[in-house]
């Protein structure tokens, strides 16, 4: 085999080589999409030094051995490309054993017709020696298959740069620059094969399309080895964008939207809105902590109770500054976390340990009551009838306690039906059973109920009242309530003070007041009250208090849609106000 090489050959050799050590380090250091690109860079890089040796070559049979290893790069080459794109793009499910076979079918059926084209002359019809120039030339007649490969060749071509063009024309700037190489890297040299094939060529048979492919490689090389020109492959990032739970949005250094996942378009409600290009000032126009927060280019982060027309949801924020290699600011990247439901889980739990805190108070008031105010008057009295059974007591003696004893059991018994009422109310939740009752006629019982209690102290209990008034609550709660309140008005009441009962329709309400002029409430106690909190008094006559009676009130009065309402000042008096449903009456 005779060379006599020429600057032509020399370049594409020299070239070729350059290009195929560029494509086997890729293949070596970098990731599997990159490795697809060098691939085809090494094929191209195959037919590029065969190229050389055709173009080096003196004798046709020299050439034709060539030729042969030349459609190695030139047969394989689209479909590497191909191959690329569909890795590059995304499209995995595309690539599997049928689409491998579909693609590379053409190419593997153009390579063994080269191989025996002097048997069917199908892809060449026929070949020549040219000595006509400043070398000698393969001079070469198309044949039928030619097309077909050519066919191959430009549809490849077509169809690869469609997926890389539809697939990223929206995305991030950084991306489109890799993407706009990619896509050049294919046109440019497809462009310069097509002249040669419209018949504008070097000395009528030099094909220049390896000098662009060679030229464009080296430059794609350098920069994917030196500067990672393809270091973030752009559906990879999409991957992950979409598969993270928070909203993204991508801005450029101008405020300018420039990516985002579809997290983001259900958290601010804009599913049919086009956020490519639009200004975060348009999206957030009446969010100035946003825009301001992003001004600032630092990371940092910021809950917002924020309305997007869903309704106000709490938003936990988070603001990342994109800084390129050597620091400059590139644009922001900002994350958005719906907590709406984390913050409300907080506060139940919050609400929740409040609750169980003074669950624990009222269960220590409960052990307490039960070992001293409930066990002191139980003993004494079993204390009375050991002493009288034995003697110690005389039956006169026993009598002249006996009244004082009544008394005692009268306050433990009042002490005993709160306790058991409370406890069940909180062990197993309190059933209101409501029915309709005359609340006059309730007032008047428990005015009989407490008469002699009210004479022995000296005490007026007055009802102002008339008619009948009908509630529509649990009458026995209700019960409760009242004995409660003129208990504790009495028990703060002196000889002489009046205790006022008072109910009057209100609109489609009953207000039932008690009312004294005893002790009052310190402002101290009155906010305990109302906070539903527990707190021990002594009575006028040192009587023992515990405070479950008005924890009940209150809890027994709000479970029959009632209100509330104290009013006391110290040393001057008390008024206690609760309403019921009226039930109307025909």
């Amino acid at each position: 085999m005779h060379l006599d090489f020429n600057i032509f050959s020399l370049t594409l050799l020299i070239s070729g080589i350059l290009v195929a050590i560029l494509s086997s380090v890729i293949i070596y250091r970098l990731n599997d999409y990159v490795r697809w690109f060098a691939i085809t860079m090494l094929s191209v890089a195959v037919w590029s030094i065969a190229y050389g040796f055709e173009l080096a070559s003196t004798r046709l049979e020299d050439m034709l051995f060539w030729i042969k290893i030349e459609y190695l790069g030139i047969a394989f080459a689209p479909g590497l490309w191909l191959w690329f794109c569909l890795k590059y793009v995304g499209l995995e499910k595309w690539r599997n054993i049928y689409t491998l076979t579909l693609v590379f079918l053409i190419p593997f059926t153009t390579y063994i017709l080269v191989l025996t084209n002097h048997l069917h002359q199908l892809h060449y019809a026929a070949v020549e020696l040219v000595t006509s120039g400043p070398f000698p030339l393969l001079g070469i007649t198309i044949g039928p298959w030619y097309y077909v490969h050519t066919a191959f060749f430009y549809i490849s071509l077509l169809f690869g740069n469609i997926l890389l063009f539809v697939r990223f024309r929206n995305t991030d700037p950084v991306f489109k620059k890799q993407t706009y190489i990619i896509i050049a890297g294919g046109v440019l040299p497809w462009a310069i094969n097509l002249f040669y094939l419209l018949g504008y060529r070097p000395f009528d048979h030099i094909d220049l399309t390896p000098y662009s492919f060679l030229l464009l490689y080296i430059i794609i090389g350098i920069g994917l080895l030196k500067f990672d020109l393809f270091d973030i492959k752009p559906i990879a990032r999409a991957k992950v964008i979409q598969a993270m739970s928070t909203g993204v949005l991508v801005i450029d250094p101008r405020n300018r939207i420039i990516d985002f996942n579809t997290q983001v378009l259900e958290i601010l409600n804009l599913k049919n809105f086009k956020l490519i290009g639009k200004t975060l000032a348009e999206i957030f126009n009446t969010n100035s902590e946003i825009l301001e927060t992003v001004e600032e280019r630092k990371n940092q982060s910021l809950e917002l109770e924020l309305d997007f027309g869903t309704g106000i949801r709490t938003y936990k924020i988070q603001v990342i500054p994109i800084l390129d290699k050597k620091s400059i600011f590139s644009g922001t990247l900002i994350q958005f976390d719906d907590i709406t439901v984390v913050k409300e889980t907080s506060a139940q739990l919050i609400q929740q340990a409040e609750e169980l805190k003074k669950l624990n108070q009222l269960k220590d008031k409960l052990f307490s009551i039960i070992s001293h105010d409930l066990k002191g008057p139980i003993l004494g009295i079993r204390d009375l009838v050991k002493l009288t059974s034995d003697g110690i007591v005389s039956k006169d003696e026993f009598f002249e306690i006996l009244p004082e004893v009544s008394k005692n059991m009268d306050s433990v018994s009042l002490l005993l039906e709160n306790l058991l009422a409370w406890t069940s109310s909180q062990l197993k939740g309190e059933y209101v059973e409501k029915s309709q009752f005359d609340v006059i006629q309730l007032l008047k019982q428990e005015q009989v109920l407490f008469t002699g209690l009210a004479k022995e102290k000296d005490i007026n209990i007055h009802l102002e009242a008339l008619g009948q008034l009908y509630a529509n609550a649990d009458k026995n709660m209700i019960d409760l309530v009242v004995r409660n309140l003129i208990s504790n008005a009495l028990k703060f009441s002196q000889a002489g003070d009046t205790v006022l009962l008072k109910a009057s329709q209100v609109g489609n309400e009953i207000s039932i007041k008690v009312k004294d002029t005893g002790a009052g409430i310190s402002e101290e106690n009155l906010e305990k009250l109302i906070r539903g909190e527990s707190f021990t008094t002594s009575g006028r006559r040192n009587e023992t208090g515990t405070g479950l009676g008005l924890i009940l009130v209150r809890d027994y009065i709000l479970k029959n849609d009632g209100k509330f309402n104290i009013k006391s000042e110290l040393n001057v008096g008390s008024e206690f106000e609760f309403t019921l449903p009226l039930y109307p009456q025909n």
